[in-house]
């Protein structure tokens, strides 16, 4: 009789697990990693195509090369909050991957981590992060991304093959490699400064909106206060010229109140 591998119980003791421990273990669907637990290994989950969830541990600081290569049934991944290194390759072409949560401790994220993953709608990179390289290319879906003011290198091809990908806002301060966007992405550049400010105002929206839960309301508000179009992610800012609208904002945000 065959037995396949569908779930791992983790001992509590368990401090990392080792290069390829499951790779190709093709019937595993979920993992539940241990409390303790701090490093995942190179390849230790690579080709395992029916994984469709991972719970990592706070406690969890590196994600090894390839460690999730090929996981094509993933769909969200969280990662902790202590995390400091993801590795080249790590969640190479997850292509059900939609969701990717970053901790805000982040410093870098090497070459192809998140290459392929052809699923992904939207990055928000957090504020620690200073530089990217071929990190999300061929992300085919991936609508929005928000680079982060103290961006400092954007590596060859990073985001190239992101073909819905219209616009996008780079820090003045950052230096830009060969085919980093695709041709048709309008690239705006605006000062660090700025683009903290407007991600104040993106802040302060999303706040006001969760609290007094009349999204339509509040859009239509600053429509008319600021001239900054539909401003939320369902809305026409979405559709229109996204130039235009984060070059108005940036402008009232240099501006100040009258």
């Amino acid at each position: 009789m065959t037995h396949l591998l569908v779930s791992v119980a983790f001992p509590r003791s368990l401090a990392s697990i080792g290069s390829s421990a499951f790779e190709g273990c093709s019937s595993l669907s979920s993992i539940d990693l241990p409390a303790g637990l701090t490093s995942i290994g190179m390849g230790a989950f690579a080709h395992c195509s029916f994984i469709t969830t991972v719970t990592l541990p706070a406690s969890l600081t590196s994600i090894g090369p390839s460690a999730f290569h090929l996981c094509s049934s993933l769909t969200h991944v969280t990662l902790p909050a202590g995390l400091t290194f993801i590795g080249e390759a790590a969640f190479f072409r997850c292509s059900s991957l939609t969701r990717v949560t970053f901790p805000a401790g982040l410093t870098s994220i090497s070459a192809a981590a998140f290459s392929g993953c052809s699923s992904l709608l939207s990055i928000d990179l957090p504020a620690g992060l200073t530089s990217i390289t071929s990190t999300f290319d061929h992300c085919s879906s991936l609508v929005s991304i928000h680079l982060p003011a103290g961006l400092t290198s954007i590596g060859e091809g990073a985001l190239s093959g992101c073909a819905s990908l219209t616009s996008v806002t780079v820090p003045t301060t950052a230096t830009i490699r060969l085919h980093v966007f695709p041709p048709a992405t309008t690239v705006l550049r605006l000062p660090p400064k700025s683009m903290r400010d407007l991600q104040r105002w993106y802040e302060a929206v999303d706040g006001a909106l969760a609290y007094n839960r009349c999204r339509p309301l509040i859009y239509g508000w600053l429509e008319a206060q600021i001239r900054l179009g539909s401003y939320g992610p369902d809305g026409a800012a979405r559709q229109r010229d996204r130039e235009e609208f984060e070059g108005d904002l940036a402008l009232a945000t240099a501006r100040g109140p009258d």
